[in-house]
């Protein structure tokens, strides 16, 4: 275990020069929670007392590190009441040796703004190791993302289950060899039943000192354009010409109103079908090597706009 760093307290003193004064007083600001394994979430509770004569609100709880995630039970505090901060440290993906975590809390009494701030100091020490350590993504229609799991000690441990938070996450096991274990993380964009979702995929083990491993998923679901076009690039070899498919989506009417490229090398027609779509022919007049857009206004869905990107070679 690492001694306390005795530095704490004063650091703390000159990032809120008011906090021997200070009505939100913490018994403890500054918590070292020496050597931690990597991997595991260590939570820490922080005790508080509003020592001033009156209703205290903590206003916010601005963080350091996205890996502090903090629980307050509520914000507003009488004169003389005792309060708790659980401060739950992210150690996943965190690099090895000494580290610092600092919290700042804003709060009001009566008509004043007031700030503290909170420290947790550690030590990681890495056997295990997960990357990516948290996952993004932005899902248009199906999309994969592939996480390994490493075990750098010569007995690795064993995972006896992957869960996923929401159904909208399909977790399969690439292969398991050697102390490495590759997962396939898949979602679809039909499933996801929120415009932005933060879920978590759980990584369960046989050993005591890391029980669940859990790796945060920020799932955003893209926005579908009204219509699209395919191909949705277009590319001209010489002389020639290529056809764009217009479709809207629901199988709406998609009629065109006009349609020009930003360079005057290529023109441009057009005709309504098949069916509900339209089509977009984009010829090239010459030979030419350049990268252009040809913008397509529609009179269906009206005010719809489609760009296509063009791009010209002499051969």
């Amino acid at each position: 275990m690492l001694a306390k760093h005795s530095w704490l307290a004063p650091v703390l003193i000159l990032a809120c020069p008011t906090l021997a004064c200070a009505q939100l007083r913490f018994t403890q600001p500054a918590a070292n929670l020496g050597e931690l394994r990597g991997g595991p979430i260590y939570p820490h509770r922080f005790e508080f007392v509003n020592d001033s004569s009156q209703p205290l609100e903590i206003t916010d709880l601005r963080l350091g590190c996205g890996c502090l995630q903090p629980v307050l039970d509520k914000r507003t505090y009488q004169a003389g009441e005792i309060g708790t901060l659980l401060m739950n440290l992210r150690t996943l993906g965190q690099p090895n040796g000494p580290r610092t975590w600092q919290t700042y809390v804003q709060y009001r009494l009566g008509e004043k703004q007031h700030e503290t701030s909170l420290i947790i100091a550690a030590t990681i020490r890495n056997e295990v190791a997960v990357e990516p350590s948290i996952v993004a993504l932005t899902v248009e229609t199906t999309l994969r993302q592939e996480v390994t799991i490493k075990d750098h000690r010569p007995t690795p441990m064993k995972i006896t289950t992957l869960l996923a938070s929401s159904p909208a996450i399909r977790v399969t096991t690439k292969s398991s060899e050697g102390g490495v274990t590759k997962v396939i993380l898949e979602v679809s964009r039909s499933a996801l039943t929120a415009p932005r979702q933060e879920e978590t995929l759980s990584i369960y083990t046989d050993d005591p000192n890391y029980r669940q491993l859990q790796v945060p998923i920020t799932l955003i679901k893209a926005n579908r354009p009204e219509v699209s076009a395919t191909p949705d690039k277009v590319e001209i070899i010489g002389v020639g010409s290529q056809l764009v498919r217009l479709r809207a989506a629901g199988d709406k009417t998609v009629r065109i109103q006009n349609a020009e490229a930003d360079q005057p090398l290529v023109n441009c027609t057009w005709a309504a079908g098949p069916g509900n779509d339209a089509t977009l022919k984009i010829r090239a007049a010459s030979p030419h090597a350049a990268v252009l857009n040809v913008r397509v206004q529609l009179a269906q869905p009206a005010g719809e706009i489609v760009s296509v990107p063009v791009v010209l070679r002499k051969e």
